[in-house]
């Protein structure tokens, strides 16, 4: 694993995209999770909610902010699909006080998140 330095000119998550017809809108986020409120083809009521693990993609166009890919999700210990936002929200808060306290997770420790900007990644 190599560390990575945040950079304020990386590119960050975005607030909305369209994926596989469905709307996806950022509700809240830290450092290392988010929220996405995910709406169906046909209406712009979300009608449900993911918490994802941001990770860092370094590519042809630098390092940046990416949420998994479809194959990915689910596979990480933190991601999560909910069906009420409170529920999301709860998750989301849990986590981010976990992470924040440099827990540990599968036998490595977390880096503590009030400490510096810098991410883990593969």
């Amino acid at each position: 694993m190599r560390r990575v330095q945040l950079d304020e000119t990386m590119e960050k998550l975005k607030k909305s995209f369209r994926k596989h017809g469905l709307s996806y809108t950022l509700l809240k986020r830290n450092d290392r999770l988010c929220i996405y409120g995910v709406s169906g083809t046909y209406t712009d009521k979300i009608l449900h909610f993911e918490v994802m693990k941001i990770r860092i993609r370094n590519d042809q166009y630098g390092h940046r902010e990416v949420i998994p890919s479809d194959e990915d999700f689910g596979r990480g210990k933190l991601d999560r699909h909910f069906q009420n936002r409170d529920a999301a929200e709860a998750y989301f808060d849990r986590w981010t006080a976990n992470l924040m306290s440099g827990v540990q997770e599968k036998g490595k420790v977390v880096p503590d998140i009030t400490r510096g900007q810098d991410l883990l990644y593969r």
